[in-house]
């Protein structure tokens, strides 16, 4: 038994890792006819780098595009950051909506909801507020959307974290959910992720639109589901998206990835069950109790061997995707000794505490609301329309 485990740890080790590598190096083609698209970014507080995230949407180099930023609440921090920018970069058409539509438990799909409504192209990109753009970030987009395609994703890298949390959720974006993403769509199990999601609002209509996510925590997941369904591809960018980490604390990073793993729990619990396969730990106990018993080599000469072997493999992927600093060893040694009391901590609830409010999860991704009330109702509105260019 140990065997047959650890051939499975080893192969999404090392498969996760070669089709990533492949991915990222295949050649983007290029594309000269290049449809406008509406950029939906939701914004709620001021977060590490939040102003260099946003800036770097006012510098996209693209022929036709508009960015509406949805903020629920007047007194959100973020609105002043918009508006110097919109000021600043007057000749990009931008639009500025304050207030949401409470039909559903996401607060995510809530702040959207109003701005959705006034998108003036059919091709939308939802974008969160951590991403930092390239200026060739939507022209890559468009070269991959062809006939049959629903939606395009994106591997998250994370870069440029600050302290021991930013450091753990970098590492966690750019090995495990790096290697698993790529696994998902390399095995015909393609899921989205939200940080970057392009589709069309005519197709989100089919089944309801924006509107029709409000009951569910991982709207990503569910347009995506629907999206298959409907007999349309999810396409996986060939670069990964930056999202920039700064300074997390260890609460933050841990509340983080409780919520992302009971998310996955909720949507997709085999793969759940299986996940501690994918930790360096686990995969070297697994392997030395193998190598020690077919070949008598000393079980802690195996173990730390094979611990190394993981460690190369993250190494490679963190420097494909960010750079290698001397924090690295250090916080992704942190991050193993933490990945099975995590995954054990996730497993043993189902309540998501996410931007101030508490909430229950279901079987299939559903929530319903607990805990903290809703805050004050603020009616919708649009504030600071700018001129087209």
């Amino acid at each position: 038994m140990p065997y047959i485990l650890w051939m499975i740890a080893l192969s999404f080790l090392s498969l996760g890792t070669l089709v990533a590598l492949l991915r990222f190096h295949r050649i983007i083609p290029e594309k000269n006819i290049f449809e406008p698209i509406t950029i939906l970014k939701p914004l709620k507080g001021v977060d590490s780098g939040l102003a260099e995230n946003i800036e770097s949407f006012f510098q996209l180099d693209y022929p036709k595009f508009e960015i509406l930023f949805t903020v629920a609440d007047l007194r959100d921090p973020s609105i002043s950051i918009v508006r110097d920018l919109q000021s600043r970069y007057p000749k990009v058409n931008s639009r500025l909506f304050i207030g949401e539509e409470k039909f559903g438990h996401n607060p995510k799909v809530n702040n959207l909801a109003g701005a959705y409504d006034f998108a003036s192209f059919d091709l939308l990109l939802i974008s969160d507020s951590n991403v930092r753009a390239r200026k060739n970030y939507l022209c890559e987009l468009a070269a991959e959307w062809k006939p049959g395609v629903g939606v395009i994703t994106a591997v998250v890298a994370g870069i440029e974290p600050e302290g021991l949390g930013g450091w753990l959720e970098s590492i966690y974006l750019n090995t495990f959910y790096t290697r698993g993403l790529n696994l998902a769509f390399a095995t015909g199990n393609p899921c989205v992720v939200g940080k970057s999601m392009l589709f069309r609002k005519s197709v989100a209509e089919s089944f309801g639109g924006i509107r029709a996510l409000g009951s569910y925590l991982a709207e990503d997941y569910v347009i995506g589901e629907n999206i298959r369904k409907l007999g349309l591809k999810i396409v996986l960018m060939k670069r990964p998206i930056e999202q920039f980490i700064g300074k997390y604390s260890f609460q933050e990073f841990w509340k983080r990835h409780i919520r992302w793993g009971r998310i996955r729990k909720a949507h997709a619990p085999l793969p759940f069950l299986i996940e501690p396969l994918s930790m360096a730990m686990v995969n070297s106990l697994l392997g030395a109790i193998t190598i020690h018993h077919f070949f008598s080599v000393p079980f802690a000469s195996c173990f730390l061997s094979q611990l190394g072997l993981c460690f190369l493999a993250d190494a490679i992927l963190c420097a494909e995707l960010s750079d290698l600093r001397w924090q690295m060893p250090i916080a992704w040694l942190t991050r193993e000794l933490l990945a099975l009391p995590l995954w054990l901590a996730t497993g043993s609830g189902s309540s998501i505490d996410w931007r101030g409010n508490s909430f229950q999860l279901h079987r299939g991704g559903r929530i319903t609301k607990g805990g903290k009330k809703w805050n004050e109702e603020i009616s919708f509105g649009e504030l600071l329309p700018l001129p087209t260019k």
